[in-house]
Protein backbone atom coordinates (compact mmCIF):
# COMPACT_ATOMS: atom_id res chain seq x y z
CA UNK A 1 0.00 0.00 0.00
CA UNK A 2 1.29 3.55 -1.09
CA UNK A 3 -0.37 6.06 1.39
CA UNK A 4 -0.41 9.86 0.57
CA UNK A 5 -1.74 11.93 3.36
CA UNK A 6 -2.01 15.69 3.51
CA UNK A 7 0.42 16.67 1.03
CA UNK A 8 1.67 19.93 0.45
CA UNK A 9 4.21 20.82 -2.46
CA UNK A 10 5.06 24.63 -2.99
CA UNK A 11 6.78 24.78 -6.54
CA UNK A 12 8.11 27.94 -7.82
CA UNK A 13 6.12 30.36 -4.80
CA UNK A 14 2.98 28.46 -5.76
CA UNK A 15 1.14 25.92 -3.84
CA UNK A 16 0.50 23.33 -6.57
CA UNK A 17 -0.83 20.45 -4.43
CA UNK A 18 -2.54 21.69 -0.92
CA UNK A 19 -3.78 18.84 1.57
CA UNK A 20 -3.66 16.43 -0.96
CA UNK A 21 -3.94 12.58 0.27
CA UNK A 22 -3.83 9.70 -1.79
CA UNK A 23 -4.34 6.14 -1.11
CA UNK A 24 -3.43 3.43 -3.19
CA UNK A 25 -3.67 -0.51 -2.58
CA UNK A 26 -1.09 -3.34 -3.33
CA UNK A 27 -3.77 -5.17 -5.91
CA UNK A 28 -4.91 -1.74 -7.68
CA UNK A 29 -2.82 -0.35 -10.83
CA UNK A 30 -3.70 3.19 -11.65
CA UNK A 31 -3.76 5.47 -15.12
CA UNK A 32 -3.64 9.37 -13.92
CA UNK A 33 -4.93 11.13 -16.03
CA UNK A 34 -6.87 15.00 -16.42
CA UNK A 35 -6.01 17.92 -18.59
CA UNK A 36 -2.84 19.62 -19.81
CA UNK A 37 -1.08 21.63 -16.25
CA UNK A 38 -3.43 19.81 -13.69
CA UNK A 39 -0.56 17.82 -11.94
CA UNK A 40 -0.33 14.19 -13.77
CA UNK A 41 3.26 14.51 -13.81
CA UNK A 42 4.04 16.04 -10.94
CA UNK A 43 2.08 13.55 -8.80
CA UNK A 44 4.25 10.98 -10.33
CA UNK A 45 7.51 12.42 -9.11
CA UNK A 46 6.09 12.59 -5.75
CA UNK A 47 5.45 9.10 -5.97
CA UNK A 48 9.04 8.88 -6.86
CA UNK A 49 10.31 10.58 -3.87
CA UNK A 50 11.80 13.32 -6.27
CA UNK A 51 9.71 16.36 -4.98
CA UNK A 52 10.19 18.25 -1.62
CA UNK A 53 7.19 18.75 0.95
CA UNK A 54 6.52 21.78 2.46
CA UNK A 55 3.65 19.27 4.97
CA UNK A 56 2.73 16.13 4.81
CA UNK A 57 3.89 12.39 3.99
CA UNK A 58 4.05 9.68 1.40
CA UNK A 59 4.37 5.97 3.07
CA UNK A 60 5.08 2.64 1.20
CA UNK A 61 4.41 -0.38 2.40
CA UNK A 62 7.97 -1.91 1.12
CA UNK A 63 10.03 0.55 2.73
CA UNK A 64 10.88 0.53 6.61
CA UNK A 65 13.98 1.84 6.72
CA UNK A 66 13.65 5.08 8.66
CA UNK A 67 17.01 7.05 8.51
CA UNK A 68 17.68 9.14 5.47
CA UNK A 69 20.44 7.17 3.79
CA UNK A 70 18.85 3.96 4.24
CA UNK A 71 15.15 5.28 2.73
CA UNK A 72 16.62 6.92 0.22
CA UNK A 73 18.73 3.90 -1.37
CA UNK A 74 15.17 1.81 -0.98
CA UNK A 75 13.74 4.53 -2.96
CA UNK A 76 15.91 4.10 -5.56
CA UNK A 77 15.93 0.43 -5.87
CA UNK A 78 12.04 -0.26 -5.03
CA UNK A 79 10.31 2.71 -7.23
CA UNK A 80 11.94 3.48 -11.10
CA UNK A 81 10.23 6.31 -12.41
CA UNK A 82 10.70 6.72 -16.48
CA UNK A 83 9.74 10.28 -17.37
CA UNK A 84 7.74 11.24 -20.67
CA UNK A 85 11.49 12.53 -22.66
CA UNK A 86 13.76 10.03 -20.30
CA UNK A 87 14.82 8.85 -24.52
CA UNK A 88 16.10 12.39 -25.34
CA UNK A 89 17.28 13.26 -22.44
CA UNK A 90 19.78 9.96 -21.97
CA UNK A 91 20.76 11.39 -25.40
CA UNK A 92 21.61 14.72 -24.29
CA UNK A 93 23.92 12.70 -21.58
CA UNK A 94 26.03 11.61 -24.29
CA UNK A 95 27.84 14.93 -26.10
CA UNK A 96 24.53 16.73 -26.31
CA UNK A 97 22.76 14.67 -29.11
CA UNK A 98 19.59 15.27 -29.73
CA UNK A 99 17.11 12.91 -31.80
CA UNK A 100 17.56 14.77 -35.08
CA UNK A 101 21.29 13.89 -34.60
CA UNK A 102 21.15 10.27 -35.04
CA UNK A 103 21.76 10.42 -38.70
CA UNK A 104 25.42 11.02 -38.30
CA UNK A 105 25.46 8.52 -35.43
CA UNK A 106 27.36 5.74 -37.69
CA UNK A 107 29.90 8.39 -38.34
CA UNK A 108 30.60 8.66 -34.75
CA UNK A 109 32.17 6.41 -32.26
CA UNK A 110 31.81 7.86 -29.27
CA UNK A 111 28.26 7.35 -29.52
CA UNK A 112 27.33 3.87 -27.03
CA UNK A 113 25.97 0.93 -28.22
CA UNK A 114 22.70 -0.16 -26.20
CA UNK A 115 23.96 -3.02 -24.63
CA UNK A 116 26.68 -0.11 -22.92
CA UNK A 117 24.07 1.41 -20.78
CA UNK A 118 23.06 -1.46 -19.15
CA UNK A 119 26.17 -2.26 -17.72
CA UNK A 120 26.32 -5.49 -15.33
CA UNK A 121 22.71 -5.60 -15.63
CA UNK A 122 22.70 -7.07 -19.01
CA UNK A 123 23.07 -10.73 -17.81
CA UNK A 124 20.00 -10.33 -15.26
CA UNK A 125 17.78 -9.53 -18.66
CA UNK A 126 16.75 -13.31 -18.82
CA UNK A 127 15.38 -13.40 -15.46
CA UNK A 128 13.18 -10.90 -16.90
CA UNK A 129 11.40 -13.78 -19.10
CA UNK A 130 10.82 -10.93 -21.42
CA UNK A 131 7.65 -11.43 -23.99
CA UNK A 132 9.09 -12.29 -27.65
CA UNK A 133 7.53 -8.92 -28.72
CA UNK A 134 9.23 -6.90 -25.87
CA UNK A 135 12.93 -8.87 -26.60
CA UNK A 136 16.01 -6.70 -27.53
CA UNK A 137 18.24 -9.06 -28.17
CA UNK A 138 18.30 -7.90 -31.86
CA UNK A 139 19.09 -3.84 -30.59
CA UNK A 140 22.25 -4.80 -28.03
CA UNK A 141 24.62 -3.72 -30.79
CA UNK A 142 22.88 -0.76 -32.42
CA UNK A 143 24.17 2.99 -30.89
CA UNK A 144 21.45 4.08 -29.08
CA UNK A 145 20.95 6.93 -31.92
CA UNK A 146 19.78 4.45 -34.41
CA UNK A 147 16.98 3.55 -32.22
CA UNK A 148 13.27 4.51 -33.15
CA UNK A 149 10.78 6.04 -30.70
CA UNK A 150 9.52 2.57 -29.76
CA UNK A 151 12.78 0.40 -29.40
CA UNK A 152 14.23 3.07 -26.99
CA UNK A 153 10.90 2.76 -24.81
CA UNK A 154 11.98 -0.80 -24.56
CA UNK A 155 15.40 -0.76 -23.92
CA UNK A 156 14.68 2.33 -21.03
CA UNK A 157 11.79 0.34 -19.31
CA UNK A 158 14.38 -2.39 -19.24
CA UNK A 159 17.14 -0.72 -17.82
CA UNK A 160 14.92 0.68 -15.16
CA UNK A 161 13.86 -2.80 -14.30
CA UNK A 162 17.35 -4.29 -13.62
CA UNK A 163 18.39 -1.13 -11.66
CA UNK A 164 16.61 -2.62 -7.99
CA UNK A 165 14.18 -5.05 -6.77
CA UNK A 166 11.48 -3.42 -8.61
CA UNK A 167 8.07 -2.68 -6.50
CA UNK A 168 6.61 0.23 -8.13
CA UNK A 169 6.92 1.30 -11.99
CA UNK A 170 6.16 4.71 -12.62
CA UNK A 171 5.47 5.83 -16.32
CA UNK A 172 4.72 9.21 -17.85
CA UNK A 173 2.57 9.21 -20.91
CA UNK A 174 4.32 5.67 -22.20
CA UNK A 175 2.58 5.54 -24.90
CA UNK A 176 3.07 8.53 -26.77
CA UNK A 177 5.22 8.16 -30.32
CA UNK A 178 4.39 4.67 -30.51
CA UNK A 179 3.03 2.79 -33.59
CA UNK A 180 -0.28 0.46 -32.84
CA UNK A 181 1.70 -2.80 -32.58
CA UNK A 182 4.43 -1.27 -30.29
CA UNK A 183 1.17 0.15 -28.01
CA UNK A 184 0.30 -3.45 -28.05
CA UNK A 185 3.23 -4.86 -27.05
CA UNK A 186 4.13 -2.60 -24.19
CA UNK A 187 0.44 -3.26 -22.59
CA UNK A 188 1.28 -7.15 -22.93
CA UNK A 189 4.84 -6.36 -21.25
CA UNK A 190 2.96 -4.14 -18.56
CA UNK A 191 1.06 -7.09 -17.65
CA UNK A 192 3.24 -9.15 -17.58
CA UNK A 193 5.63 -7.80 -15.17
CA UNK A 194 2.45 -6.91 -13.21
CA UNK A 195 0.95 -10.25 -13.14
CA UNK A 196 3.91 -12.23 -13.05
CA UNK A 197 6.63 -9.94 -11.22
CA UNK A 198 4.19 -8.26 -8.64
CA UNK A 199 5.50 -5.05 -9.82
CA UNK A 200 2.19 -1.89 -9.24
CA UNK A 201 1.80 -0.13 -12.09
CA UNK A 202 1.10 3.74 -12.52
CA UNK A 203 0.64 5.35 -15.78
CA UNK A 204 -0.21 9.11 -17.26
CA UNK A 205 -2.28 8.68 -20.20
CA UNK A 206 -4.74 10.80 -22.23
CA UNK A 207 -6.74 8.76 -24.50
CA UNK A 208 -5.30 5.52 -25.83
CA UNK A 209 -6.36 1.56 -24.97
CA UNK A 210 -4.81 0.66 -21.37
CA UNK A 211 -2.97 -2.81 -20.38
CA UNK A 212 -5.34 -5.02 -19.07
CA UNK A 213 -4.15 -4.75 -15.41
CA UNK A 214 -5.27 -1.13 -15.16
CA UNK A 215 -8.16 -1.36 -13.18
CA UNK A 216 -8.45 2.60 -11.24
CA UNK A 217 -8.09 6.21 -12.63
CA UNK A 218 -7.41 9.16 -10.72
CA UNK A 219 -8.63 12.43 -12.79
CA UNK A 220 -6.69 15.37 -11.74
CA UNK A 221 -8.26 18.66 -11.94
CA UNK A 222 -6.07 21.74 -11.08
CA UNK A 223 -3.54 19.53 -8.56
CA UNK A 224 -6.65 18.46 -6.60
CA UNK A 225 -8.47 14.98 -7.05
CA UNK A 226 -11.75 15.21 -9.61
CA UNK A 227 -12.44 11.59 -9.70
CA UNK A 228 -11.68 8.23 -8.49
CA UNK A 229 -13.07 5.11 -9.89
CA UNK A 230 -12.72 0.98 -11.00
CA UNK A 231 -12.24 1.03 -14.76
CA UNK A 232 -12.62 -2.05 -16.75
CA UNK A 233 -10.13 -3.51 -18.99
CA UNK A 234 -9.92 -2.48 -22.41
CA UNK A 235 -8.02 -4.67 -25.37
CA UNK A 236 -5.63 -2.84 -26.86
CA UNK A 237 -6.52 -3.08 -30.89
CA UNK A 238 -3.68 -3.12 -33.74
CA UNK A 239 -4.82 -1.22 -36.63
CA UNK A 240 -4.78 -2.10 -40.45
CA UNK A 241 -2.37 -1.07 -42.15
CA UNK A 242 -4.09 2.75 -43.46
CA UNK A 243 -4.35 2.40 -47.15
CA UNK A 244 -2.07 4.76 -49.61
CA UNK A 245 -4.13 7.43 -51.00
CA UNK A 246 -2.14 8.87 -53.93
CA UNK A 247 -3.88 10.98 -56.61
CA UNK A 248 -2.55 14.17 -58.17
CA UNK A 249 -5.14 14.69 -60.87
CA UNK A 250 -6.91 17.60 -59.02
CA UNK A 251 -3.70 19.36 -58.55
CA UNK A 252 -1.29 18.60 -61.04
CA UNK A 253 -0.61 22.31 -61.90
CA UNK A 254 0.53 22.91 -58.35
CA UNK A 255 4.09 23.48 -58.45
CA UNK A 256 6.63 20.89 -56.68
CA UNK A 257 7.46 21.12 -52.74
CA UNK A 258 8.70 17.93 -52.23
CA UNK A 259 10.05 15.38 -55.38
CA UNK A 260 11.66 11.99 -54.04
CA UNK A 261 13.09 9.78 -56.78
CA UNK A 262 14.28 6.08 -56.32
CA UNK A 263 14.90 6.78 -52.85
CA UNK A 264 17.45 4.25 -50.97
CA UNK A 265 18.30 4.66 -47.51
CA UNK A 266 20.03 2.08 -45.84
CA UNK A 267 22.26 0.80 -42.47
CA UNK A 268 24.84 -1.56 -42.68
CA UNK A 269 23.25 -4.44 -43.71
CA UNK A 270 19.58 -3.68 -43.41
CA UNK A 271 17.53 -1.72 -46.41
CA UNK A 272 15.41 0.67 -44.81
CA UNK A 273 13.46 2.14 -47.96
CA UNK A 274 14.40 1.05 -51.30
CA UNK A 275 13.36 2.43 -55.17
CA UNK A 276 10.93 4.67 -53.09
CA UNK A 277 9.32 7.58 -55.03
CA UNK A 278 6.96 10.43 -53.16
CA UNK A 279 5.59 13.73 -54.98
CA UNK A 280 4.20 16.68 -52.47
CA UNK A 281 2.99 19.46 -54.34
CA UNK A 282 2.00 23.17 -52.70
CA UNK A 283 -0.97 22.85 -50.39
CA UNK A 284 -1.53 19.29 -50.02
CA UNK A 285 -1.98 17.84 -46.89
CA UNK A 286 -0.20 14.25 -46.21
CA UNK A 287 -0.12 11.55 -43.62
CA UNK A 288 3.22 10.11 -43.16
CA UNK A 289 2.57 6.59 -41.33
CA UNK A 290 4.22 3.09 -40.80
CA UNK A 291 5.78 1.21 -38.16
CA UNK A 292 8.36 2.33 -35.49
CA UNK A 293 12.02 2.19 -36.83
CA UNK A 294 10.07 2.42 -40.81
CA UNK A 295 11.91 5.49 -41.85
CA UNK A 296 9.56 7.99 -41.70
CA UNK A 297 11.92 10.85 -39.45
CA UNK A 298 14.68 9.89 -41.53
CA UNK A 299 12.56 10.49 -44.35
CA UNK A 300 11.60 14.26 -42.67
CA UNK A 301 15.25 14.89 -41.86
CA UNK A 302 15.96 14.81 -45.69
CA UNK A 303 13.93 17.45 -46.84
CA UNK A 304 14.34 19.43 -43.31
CA UNK A 305 18.07 19.20 -44.65
CA UNK A 306 19.62 17.44 -41.34
CA UNK A 307 20.77 13.78 -43.29
CA UNK A 308 23.76 13.35 -45.20
CA UNK A 309 22.22 10.99 -47.55
CA UNK A 310 20.08 14.04 -49.24
CA UNK A 311 22.97 15.21 -51.17
CA UNK A 312 23.81 11.02 -52.57
CA UNK A 313 20.30 10.76 -53.56
CA UNK A 314 17.62 12.04 -55.75
CA UNK A 315 15.76 14.63 -54.07
CA UNK A 316 14.33 17.90 -54.89
CA UNK A 317 12.90 20.96 -52.77
CA UNK A 318 11.20 23.70 -54.18
CA UNK A 319 11.99 22.59 -57.16
CA UNK A 320 16.10 22.21 -57.17
CA UNK A 321 17.79 19.20 -56.66
CA UNK A 322 19.64 18.62 -53.49
CA UNK A 323 22.98 19.44 -53.32
CA UNK A 324 23.34 21.87 -56.35
CA UNK A 325 24.23 25.12 -54.30
CA UNK A 326 21.34 25.84 -51.80
CA UNK A 327 22.45 25.85 -48.31
CA UNK A 328 21.13 24.10 -44.99
CA UNK A 329 19.73 27.58 -44.04
CA UNK A 330 18.23 28.18 -47.44
CA UNK A 331 16.00 25.37 -46.82
CA UNK A 332 15.27 25.67 -43.22
CA UNK A 333 14.16 29.25 -44.10
CA UNK A 334 11.49 28.13 -46.08
CA UNK A 335 10.44 24.71 -43.61
CA UNK A 336 9.50 24.62 -40.56
CA UNK A 337 9.79 21.30 -37.98
CA UNK A 338 8.01 20.23 -35.09
CA UNK A 339 9.69 17.14 -33.27
CA UNK A 340 9.42 15.18 -30.38
CA UNK A 341 12.84 15.68 -29.16
CA UNK A 342 12.09 19.64 -29.62
CA UNK A 343 11.39 19.88 -25.83
CA UNK A 344 14.28 18.22 -24.58
CA UNK A 345 16.27 20.13 -26.45
CA UNK A 346 14.56 23.11 -25.75
CA UNK A 347 15.39 22.73 -21.53
CA UNK A 348 12.33 24.69 -20.72
CA UNK A 349 13.69 24.34 -17.07
CA UNK A 350 16.36 26.33 -17.62
CA UNK A 351 14.54 29.24 -19.19
CA UNK A 352 12.43 31.77 -17.00
CA UNK A 353 10.79 33.88 -20.27
CA UNK A 354 6.81 33.43 -20.09
CA UNK A 355 5.52 31.35 -23.18
CA UNK A 356 4.10 34.65 -24.37
CA UNK A 357 7.68 36.54 -24.22
CA UNK A 358 9.55 33.43 -25.56
CA UNK A 359 7.70 33.68 -28.85
CA UNK A 360 7.38 36.88 -29.50
CA UNK A 361 11.53 37.29 -28.93
CA UNK A 362 12.28 34.53 -31.08
CA UNK A 363 9.59 35.69 -33.96
CA UNK A 364 10.58 39.46 -33.15
CA UNK A 365 7.14 40.05 -33.68
CA UNK A 366 6.01 43.48 -34.64
CA UNK A 367 2.36 42.53 -34.39
CA UNK A 368 1.28 40.75 -31.40
CA UNK A 369 -2.37 40.76 -32.62
CA UNK A 370 -1.51 37.17 -34.64
CA UNK A 371 0.06 35.57 -31.50
CA UNK A 372 -2.57 36.62 -29.02
CA UNK A 373 -5.36 35.60 -31.68
CA UNK A 374 -3.37 31.73 -31.46
CA UNK A 375 -3.40 31.82 -27.83
CA UNK A 376 -7.17 32.54 -27.58
CA UNK A 377 -8.13 30.03 -29.62
CA UNK A 378 -6.07 27.22 -28.12
CA UNK A 379 -7.09 28.60 -24.78
CA UNK A 380 -3.76 28.94 -23.79
CA UNK A 381 -3.79 32.48 -21.56
CA UNK A 382 -3.44 31.18 -18.19
CA UNK A 383 -0.22 29.38 -19.01
CA UNK A 384 1.51 31.58 -21.61
CA UNK A 385 1.88 33.64 -19.06
CA UNK A 386 4.04 31.39 -16.83
CA UNK A 387 8.00 30.68 -17.40
CA UNK A 388 8.43 27.91 -19.38
CA UNK A 389 10.42 26.19 -16.19
CA UNK A 390 6.77 26.08 -14.97
CA UNK A 391 4.99 24.02 -17.92
CA UNK A 392 4.05 20.64 -18.64
CA UNK A 393 4.95 19.09 -21.26
CA UNK A 394 1.28 19.32 -22.45
CA UNK A 395 1.71 23.01 -22.48
CA UNK A 396 4.70 23.22 -24.17
CA UNK A 397 3.46 21.31 -27.05
CA UNK A 398 0.99 23.91 -27.51
CA UNK A 399 3.62 26.53 -27.19
CA UNK A 400 5.42 24.86 -29.62
CA UNK A 401 2.58 24.77 -31.95
CA UNK A 402 1.43 28.14 -31.63
CA UNK A 403 5.28 28.92 -32.70
CA UNK A 404 5.21 26.71 -35.92
CA UNK A 405 1.90 27.92 -36.89
CA UNK A 406 2.84 31.72 -36.87
CA UNK A 407 5.87 31.30 -38.81
CA UNK A 408 5.39 32.29 -42.57
CA UNK A 409 7.01 29.38 -44.37
CA UNK A 410 6.25 27.32 -47.27
CA UNK A 411 6.03 23.72 -45.95
CA UNK A 412 5.51 22.49 -42.26
CA UNK A 413 6.45 18.96 -41.02
CA UNK A 414 5.09 17.81 -37.81
CA UNK A 415 5.94 14.47 -36.18
CA UNK A 416 3.81 14.04 -33.74
CA UNK A 417 1.87 16.75 -33.16
CA UNK A 418 -0.84 15.64 -30.89
CA UNK A 419 1.61 14.33 -28.32
CA UNK A 420 0.93 15.01 -25.21
CA UNK A 421 -2.04 17.03 -25.58
CA UNK A 422 -5.41 16.60 -23.72
CA UNK A 423 -8.56 15.71 -25.76
CA UNK A 424 -9.86 19.00 -25.94
CA UNK A 425 -6.87 20.59 -26.79
CA UNK A 426 -6.03 18.24 -29.48
CA UNK A 427 -9.30 19.38 -30.94
CA UNK A 428 -8.64 22.69 -30.91
CA UNK A 429 -5.28 22.13 -32.88
CA UNK A 430 -6.96 19.91 -35.53
CA UNK A 431 -9.71 22.22 -36.09
CA UNK A 432 -7.37 24.89 -36.47
CA UNK A 433 -4.91 22.95 -39.00
CA UNK A 434 -8.30 21.75 -41.10
CA UNK A 435 -9.85 25.22 -40.51
CA UNK A 436 -7.54 27.97 -40.48
CA UNK A 437 -4.21 27.29 -41.80
CA UNK A 438 -3.14 29.16 -44.99
CA UNK A 439 -4.66 27.45 -47.88
CA UNK A 440 -1.22 27.23 -49.91
CA UNK A 441 0.60 26.24 -47.08
CA UNK A 442 1.68 22.48 -47.37
CA UNK A 443 1.90 20.35 -44.54
CA UNK A 444 3.23 16.56 -43.70
CA UNK A 445 2.19 15.21 -40.84
CA UNK A 446 3.97 11.78 -38.61
CA UNK A 447 1.02 10.10 -36.95
CA UNK A 448 0.04 6.35 -36.13
CA UNK A 449 -3.71 7.07 -35.57
CA UNK A 450 -5.99 6.28 -38.50
CA UNK A 451 -8.87 9.27 -37.11
CA UNK A 452 -5.90 11.91 -37.66
CA UNK A 453 -5.14 10.61 -41.02
CA UNK A 454 -9.11 9.96 -42.35
CA UNK A 455 -9.78 13.62 -40.41
CA UNK A 456 -7.63 16.05 -41.66
CA UNK A 457 -5.29 14.51 -44.55
CA UNK A 458 -5.89 14.31 -48.43
CA UNK A 459 -3.24 11.96 -48.87
CA UNK A 460 -1.66 9.03 -47.09
CA UNK A 461 2.05 7.96 -47.52
CA UNK A 462 2.56 4.36 -45.60
CA UNK A 463 5.90 2.83 -45.37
Amino acid sequence: MIDIQNVKIIKYGQKLFHDFSWTIREDEHWVISGANGSGKTLLLELLAGKVQLAQGRVRYNFILDHDWDSYYEALRSHIQYIPAHAAHSLLKKHHGLFYQQRYYGSFNESIPLVKEIFEQGLEQLHELEIPLSFNIASLLDLPLTRLSNGQFKKVLILKHLLAGQTKLLLLDYPFEGLDSRSRADLSDFIDHIANQKGIQVILSDHYHHLPQVINRRLTLNNFRIQQQRTIQPSKVSVADKPQKRVNHDDVADSKSIVEMKNLRIQYGQKVILENFHWMIRQGERWALTGANGSGKTTLFSLIYADHPLAYSQEIYLFGKRRGTGESIWDIKKRVNYLGPELISFLNPRGISDTGFDYIKNRQKLNDEASLQELIVYLQAEAFMRKPLSQLSSGELQILLLIQCFLEEKELLLLDEPFQFLDDQQKERVSVYMQKYLDKDKTLIMITHYEDDITRWSEYVMNI
